[in-house]
């Protein structure tokens, strides 16, 4: 039977002494507020707490089950499914597995029955963690995976939480301490859409911060550390500072954890010191364990090994299960002080602990070819000792050789995956650098385009100018109301490139527009359509009935100007020669919080693979229209910025169909 690592286990089992804690404090307030009314039950009451703070299991379960049929009896579904759950914690912490998968059982139907969610979960949740305690790790992944899916099904968070919290478990034993840490992390996410108070929550930051530790991720250790002393801040509103100063040492305990591995001894000793003050006001021989486990590491940080081995001595002397990473900071602690022979002793204890469990299969070997040579011992007595010798030395350079292997193999697999990672920077970068030079270009295209166009009406402004300061030149009026007309007409040309200019500022702006005109959608069409005077045989407008009398809230003027942007659009590329339209079409669906205002023309369309690529600035499909390159860039960003968008409909290839939408 596999067996799993117990690396988190007892740091489980310490924050479960949370669940105790405030179970016992429910039940002592209801003792309190109904001591008359319910005699019976608060003298049941008072013996299970007896007999769990003395480990009386079995005594304990015999006293809850009198409690269920009390208040099964009176009715009172809460208080029954309290107790039920008190079954499961009792089990649990005493370690009474195999008892507490059956009884996980039986509480999940019941909870079930009641239509209890959260219970349901948590106890299914018990069953995970009683397969994955008992060496049945693919039972409990299994388990793990169903739940999941059940809580999906019923939008659970609190299933779905416990889910992620028991993979978070498995992983962590399993030596993956990154998916250990995603799992947790998805699980604080899920209990706080539950808004969950209890000591869930807390057991599961633990595993958080502990993988996180493993990973040496020591800054993000920190933050987790402190969104954990807030969440207890939170669960201290619902209960006393008694119930949760257990949690409230382990979190301080693992902000100086992470302030050991970043170096910071100051504010680790600082920490240690919360988590102590915590400690005094409920004491445990777990919480003790854990300081005296923080000032081994600290004082192993500043030097100081001979104080680190004496935390450790006291580690040992509670009387507690000790985990391996207690017995490898002993080690090391030792090795440093330079008690070297006593250090490879705990080494070597340690390694053998590991081996019964990756090596089992190669002992079971060297055991059975141990019996075999035992039975030639009587025959050949130094042939027995020749071959026990070359067994042992070739079973080395086998693993030696395996190991070498599996490292090589490892190695090339990670040079590998960085030189694909090279590669695919490389490609980002050729890309890039093609796009800066294809920006560079469509700029001095720009400029040239806006020089060429500015010098043209300038070289007629100052013509005319000429003709009219010249001395002794008679002009009738006939042609003084022509040339009047055309410097007018260039002026206007001159302002309309400066405000290309200065809409180009515009196209990259991230600043929100206000939006507080209230305007009809046709009104923004008319303003807009009214740019098409000169094509108004051309030119049609059509809106469905439902959407001439809806309301916008908008910014009228920026609103109007995108839509002018793709009118002027439209009529760049309309075909003169031929009868067809270029058509404003307002619609709306119900269902939907926007308002399609949609522009077509029978223009050179545009292909698939540029809907995006037009929407950049400087860029121009055909140069023999005229144009700048920076009207949709505005467009689009103009309307981004009053909460709607604008798009090229790809499935329209009668010439170019936008769609621009704004909401309600």
């Amino acid at each position: 039977m596999h067996h799993p690592k117990t690396i988190l286990r007892i740091a489980t089992l310490f924050l479960l002494f949370l669940s105790f804690f405030l179970t016992t404090s429910a039940l002592r307030h209801s003792s309190s507020t109904e001591q008359e009314q319910h005699p019976e039950e608060n003298e049941q009451i008072e013996l299970f707490q007896r007999y769990y703070a003395n480990m009386q299991v079995d005594s304990a379960i015999a006293t809850l089950n009198r409690l269920i049929d009390i208040r099964h009896k009176r009715g009172d579904l809460e208080e029954e499914a309290k107790a039920r759950w008190n079954k499961l914690v009792v089990l649990n912490n005493s370690a009474h597995y195999d008892s507490l998968l059956v009884e996980a059982h039986i509480q999940r139907e019941w909870f079930k029955e009641n239509s209890l969610w959260s219970e349901y979960y948590k106890a299914w949740q018990r069953i995970c963690s009683a397969n994955h305690d008992l060496g049945r790790i693919q039972t409990a992944l299994r388990e793990a995976r169903t739940m999941s899916d059940d809580a999906q099904k019923r939008n659970d968070f609190m299933g779905r939480a416990m889910a992620y919290k028991q993979m978070g478990i498995i992983y962590y034993d399993l030596n993956e301490p990154n998916l250990a840490a995603e799992a947790f992390k998805h699980s604080i996410a899920l209990l706080k859409k539950d808004d969950e108070k209890s000591g869930v929550m807390s057991t599961v930051y633990d595993g958080y911060c502990q993988a996180l530790d493993k990973q040496k991720k020591y800054k993000e250790e920190l933050i987790v550390a402190n969104k954990w002393l807030e969440h207890l801040k939170v669960v201290l509103g619902a209960h006393t500072i008694i119930n949760v100063a257990p949690p409230y040492v382990t979190a301080h305990l693992a902000n100086a954890s992470a302030y050991i591995g970043l170096e910071q001894l100051e504010q680790a000793k600082a920490a240690i010191k919360d988590a102590r003050h915590y400690y005094d006001i409920c004491q445990s021989s777990l919480s003790l364990l854990y300081i005296y486990e923080m000032e081994a590491r600290m004082n192993l940080a500043q030097g100081k090994y001979m104080q680190a081995v004496s935390y450790t001595d006291s580690i040992f002397s509670l009387g507690i299960t000790v985990e391996d990473k207690v017995r490898t900071l002993r080690a090391e602690a030792l090795l440093k002080s330079g008690a070297g022979n006593e250090a490879a002793i705990l080494y070597k204890e340690i390694c053998e602990r590991k081996d019964s469990i990756f090596n089992h299969d190669l002992r079971t070997q060297l055991n059975e070819m141990s019996t075999l040579f035992h039975i030639n011992e009587m025959k050949k007595d130094q042939q027995r000792s020749n071959v026990i010798y070359t067994v042992f030395i070739a079973s080395l350079i086998v693993f030696a050789l395996i190991l070498y292997i599996l490292l090589r193999r490892r190695e090339a697999k990670r040079l590998e995956k960085k030189n694909q990672e090279l590669a695919l920077k490389n490609a980002d970068l050729i890309k890039a650098n093609a796009r800066a030079e294809e920006s560079t270009q469509m700029k001095t295209d720009f400029i040239k385009n806006i020089s060429h166009e500015i010098r043209t009406p300038l070289n007629i402004l100052n013509g005319f100018t000429q003709i009219l300061t010249t001395p002794d030149v008679e002009i009738s009026n006939e042609e003084r109301e022509d040339i009047r007309h055309r410097i007018e007409e260039n002026a206007e040309r001159i302002t309309e490139l400066v405000n290309k200019i200065l809409e180009l500022s515009e196209a990259s702006s991230q600043q929100v527009i206000d939006c507080n005109d209230k305007v009809t959608a046709m009104q923004i069409a008319l303003e807009a359509s009214s740019r098409c005077s000169s094509l108004k045989e051309y030119f049609t407008m059509e809106a469905q009935p439902d959407v001439q009398g809806v309301m916008l809230s908008t910014n009228e003027h920026y609103a109007t100007r995108a839509l002018s942007q793709l009118v002027d659009n439209a009529m760049k590329f309309h075909k003169k020669d031929l009868k067809s339209h270029i058509v404003l079409r307002l619609e709306a669906d119900p269902a939907s919080p926007f308002i399609r205002f949609i522009v077509e023309d029978d223009g050179i369309g545009i292909p698939a693979s540029e809907a995006e690529h037009i929407f950049h600035e400087f860029v121009q499909l055909d140069e023999k229209y005229d144009g700048t390159g920076i009207g949709l860039t505005v467009a689009r960003s103009i309307v981004r910025r009053i909460g709607g968008d604008i798009v090229l409909d790809n499935d329209y290839k009668k010439g170019a169909r936008f769609i621009m939408t704004l909401p309600r």
